[in-house]
């Protein structure tokens, strides 16, 4: 089996093979394994997201780091305060990110993917640089020094309200890993400087095979309402939907298909739309396969984003 994601009422009694569990609330914490992710869920339940893998999981602390590892794959998350300067910030998420591909490497993992909450996202400090910025930076300060090549991780950059600073990831023992780009895009390393100074480093999607997997697994990064390197349908948050969805299906057959598993961001502007937003999504999606959660994207004029799993 490879890592099985999958979205609950209830939290498993059997957890020995589970890497993470994954919970949607207003505040970024971390209490009895339940990773809080500072997001508010939209939906009227409350849904954890459970990481099932392939085989008994041990809960280590690494430098800054939280880690759960099993044979096959490396889950890991730093929590990081908010309350500092840009420069000593900047120093911070550079160290954690170091950290990330130090633990994965350690235990001969490949990353598939990083997940960024940042409070204050597009916030613009007196530089003109912004916290999205910031994390830019960093990220590629860090990845001079391991990738010789285009093959990042997908990722996902998500703002959120509160202090503090979530940042995620996920490896595997990979047999295989390929990153996927997306035709209708521009890729986000070779987007224009109008669009972003820095290098948004990330691939649009990671497909890996993991050793004593039964299958692949695609992991998708952050989709928006974006053809070429432009931002599509200005306020209208239904063409957003439909135009991310067209993106998002690029990687994943979401028709029949109970393994895709995906987290659609609906910005803060736009809660009181979460109705008509569910409606569409229960359309796309079966209800039991996606979450509704409120969190704001990279471009100001951007009010909706996907991002997901799936088996191949």
């Amino acid at each position: 089996m490879s890592i099985n994601v999958f979205l609950s009422e209830k939290l498993p009694k059997k957890k020995d093979n589970i890497i993470s569990i994954i919970s949607f609330d207003n505040e970024v914490n971390y209490c009895d394994n339940i990773l809080s992710t500072g997001i508010p869920s939209l939906g009227s339940k409350k849904i954890y997201e459970i990481w099932e893998v392939d085989a008994k999981v041990d809960h280590k602390q690494y430098e800054s780091l939280n880690i759960s590892l099993s044979q096959n794959h490396i889950f890991g998350f730093t929590i990081i305060d908010n309350n500092v300067s840009y420069e000593e910030l900047q120093l911070t998420i550079k160290k954690n990110y170091a950290n990330f591909y130090k633990a994965a490497n350690q235990n001969n993992m490949d990353i598939v993917k990083i997940w960024h909450y940042m409070p204050e996202l597009l916030k613009v400090y007196s530089s003109k640089k912004t916290n999205y910025s910031l994390l830019c930076d960093a990220r590629e300060s860090v990845y001079k020094d391991y990738f010789k090549d285009l093959s990042y991780p997908a990722a996902t950059v998500i703002g959120i309200e509160g202090n503090k600073i979530l940042m995620y990831f996920l490896g595997a023992s990979c047999l295989k890993y390929n990153v996927i780009e997306n035709k209708r895009q521009v890729s986000s390393y070779d987007y224009p400087q109008n669009i972003f100074l820095e290098k948004p480093m990330f691939s649009r999607a990671v497909r890996f095979l993991a050793h004593r997997s039964d299958n692949e697994k695609i992991v998708i990064s952050g989709i928006a309402s974006i053809k070429g390197y432009k931002s599509m349908h200005n306020e209208n948050l239904k063409k957003q939907l439909n135009e991310a969805v067209k993106n998002y299906k690029t990687f994943a057959d979401i028709k029949n298909n109970n393994t895709n598993i995906c987290r659609v961001y609906l910005s803060k502007s736009q809660i009181h739309h979460a109705q008509i937003v569910i409606k569409e999504l229960d359309i796309i999606f079966k209800s039991n396969n996606y979450l509704l959660l409120q969190g704001d994207i990279c471009r100001e004029e951007l009010l909706i984003e996907l991002e997901g799993i799936s088996s191949v």
